[in-house]
């Protein structure tokens, strides 16, 4: 919609972040110097009878940046859930509307994945639990009720359509999909890298297998 770009600094959208130097693209590539959440606010003492939202996160960040090792941004890869909880407030700060709103007009219902939601509490009684190995279910903890780095729930019919909508350029531009399958990490050799959102395997022949894990499977 033109209304991003991807150097588009954090502190364009929030002001009082106290890191500059963080664009939407070391967000989007895991390359922010931003740690992991689910470690930092356990470890300085968030009380996790409370649940934790989008927006304790940048607030959390933003008070407490100090106790909070960040790293010098686009020096290293470090994978982090925290990246994506940012990037799902510049959704909602840019738009005006909820990241689950803003997502199901913009992606699902157009591509007729009708069957796809962005997880909120209203949902619970809809939703599929999450299982051990063993069977026994996951519990709903204080962490799960963030979004953007998770709580999509989908089909497999659902997301053929996106893939298709993906290859056939009918959701986002050749450009854009270059930008995301483009490797990024280069600090160790090996096959493994990471694009805008995608892991890939750098193929010895020159090509590419662009794919990503799922942490517990939402179908």
């Amino acid at each position: 919609e033109g209304k991003l770009k991807l150097g588009d600094d954090l502190t364009t959208f929030f002001p009082a972040f106290p890191r500059k130097g963080i664009t939407l693209r070391s967000l989007l590539n895991h390359r922010s110097g931003l740690p992991n959440y689910v470690h930092f606010m356990e470890r300085l003492g968030w009380n996790k009878k409370r649940k934790v939202t989008n927006a304790d996160i940048l607030d959390f960040l933003t008070r407490r940046h100090k106790e909070i090792a960040i790293a010098r941004p686009d020096t290293r890869f470090n994978y982090s859930n925290t990246n994506y909880a940012l990037l799902a407030l510049v959704i909602e700060k840019v738009t005006g509307k909820p990241f689950q709103r803003y997502i199901s007009e913009s992606i699902f219902l157009p591509l007729g994945m009708k069957d796809s939601y962005i997880y909120t509490r209203a949902d619970s009684l809809r939703s599929l639990p999450s299982y051990f190995y063993s069977g026994r279910q996951y519990a709903f903890d204080y962490l799960d009720l963030v979004y953007g780095d998770k709580n999509v729930y989908s089909t497999p019919r659902d997301l053929l359509k996106f893939d298709r909508a993906l290859s056939t350029h009918a959701l986002l531009s050749g450009a854009s999909l270059d930008s995301a399958y483009q490797p990024y990490s280069f600090e160790r050799p090996g096959q493994n890298n990471y694009g805008l959102g995608w892991r890939m395997y750098l193929l010895k022949n020159g090509k590419k297998i662009i794919y990503h894990k799922i942490g517990r499977a939402h179908v």
